[in-house]
């Protein structure tokens, strides 16, 4: 908006300097010098109330850049109906109202400004025309082959300004998303790291710990006393913790020193639901499965367990008697494998920060295993997402990996 302001500011001053030459050429008449002189003072004033309301909180409303930009479309159409219409050399000022429409509005708002701007030559064109035809001034030949140069101008500017604005907010978008993924890697990153040092000065403290509370309780179960259960409990919780941190250092030793193998997914894949169905046999799972070769580089550890790990977050949220569904294709130079439950879905809030460690929808979850299947991924030179279903109910989890080509 302030851009906006400021190029108006320009437009009002090369108008005020353009007046002389369109008294001297015979453009502008002396009885409409003073309307012009008026309109150019309103817009300028206009301007000013812009720029007092806008400078200090700027504002990127679509709607409120639309009603600047009409009525700047208004006044140039006030400006040159009054000093020749569509025979005035300033017609071009019409240009650039189309292309400063096409590059700052976007969608059914870009369209109706550059709709707006054609209508409004139209009718100046229709009013040059009435005039030439009462005056004989030229013939209709040239009038017609003049007016459709300015139509090609002006629809011209408003094609090439929408199609760029439109190329650069697709890429600032990919960008964007790029920027958040790598934000993102590098977190996650850090937060592995983090645990790695965390669960190494910890282990041997605690396994010591687990020792004498073993030792403890061998000691208590000779004699008959209450505190055997409390111990009992101790030692679960204990446990609990030492199973976790193994995890996590399993986690992050497997993403960052495990060797990438070039492996055929489409085979992979199948055997590893074998082994998976074979384990849960009330569990049913509907596969689509691409048989096509999609090669890829993983560490076929940590794709399998991951794998398993989706499996199972997938069954444990589906209903009982439900199916779970195993998808795997190629898109765009991507292998893509879905894995899709029919659960309640996700909330918005566990959404945005789900892959991070200890954030689950789970009662007694800890959120490792989604968090090792980005690590996989993205150590893969892939993605990983979750979102909630859009084709029916339940969520979906998504991993996506180069494709590699054939040698």
């Amino acid at each position: 908006m302030a851009g906006l302001i400021r190029f108006r500011w320009i437009a009002i001053f090369a108008l005020v300097l353009g007046t002389f030459p369109l008294i001297h050429w015979g453009y502008l008449k002396s009885q409409n010098i003073p309307y012009f002189m008026a309109v150019l003072a309103l817009l300028g004033v206009f301007n000013a109330i812009s720029l007092g309301l806008f400078s200090k909180t700027p504002m990127k409303s679509s709607k409120l850049i639309l009603v600047q930009l009409w009525i700047d479309l208004l006044a140039a159409a006030g400006l040159l109906f009054v000093s020749g219409s569509a025979a005035n050399p300033f017609t071009s000022i019409l240009c650039i109202h189309s292309f400063i429409g096409g590059m700052l509005l976007m969608g059914w708002r870009s369209l109706l400004f550059g709709g707006s701007v054609l209508g409004i030559l139209g009718f100046l064109q229709l009013e040059t025309f009435w005039t030439y035809q009462q005056n004989q001034i030229t013939a209709p030949e040239e009038l017609w082959l003049s007016f459709l140069s300015q139509w090609v101008l002006v629809a011209g500017s408003w094609f090439v300004s929408h199609y760029f604005s439109g190329l650069l907010h697709r890429k600032e978008k990919k960008i964007r998303l790029l920027q958040d993924r790598q934000h993102q890697a590098d977190r996650l990153k850090a937060l592995g790291a983090l645990t790695a040092g965390f669960s190494h000065q910890l282990a041997t403290p605690m396994n010591a710990l687990q020792l004498r509370v073993n030792r403890g309780l061998r000691k208590l179960e000779k004699q008959e006393t209450g505190s055997l259960d409390e111990f009992r409990k101790a030692e679960g919780a204990l446990q609990e913790c030492v199973d976790i941190f193994k995890q996590m250092a399993s986690i992050f030793s497997r993403s960052s020193s495990a060797a990438p193998q070039k492996v055929e997914l489409n085979l992979l894949v199948p055997d590893l639901l074998k082994v998976w169905e074979k384990e849960n046999p009330q569990i049913s799972v509907e596969k689509y499965l691409m048989t096509e070769n999609l090669p890829t580089s993983v560490s076929i550890l940590s794709f399998s367990q991951s794998f398993f790990d989706l499996l199972d977050n997938a069954a444990e949220a589906s209903k009982p008697g439900e199916s779970i569904y195993c998808r795997l294709y190629s898109e765009n130079e991507k292998i893509v494998l879905e894995i899709i439950d029919k659960g309640v879905g996700l909330s918005e809030e566990i959404l945005s920060r789900l892959g991070e460690p200890f954030v689950t929808s789970k009662e007694h979850g800890n959120g490792l295993g989604l968090y090792s299947a980005g690590m996989m991924a993205q150590s893969a030179g892939g993605d990983f997402l979750i979102r909630n279903n859009t084709s029916g109910p339940g969520a979906l989890a998504q991993v996506r990996f180069p494709l590699e080509e054939e040698r």
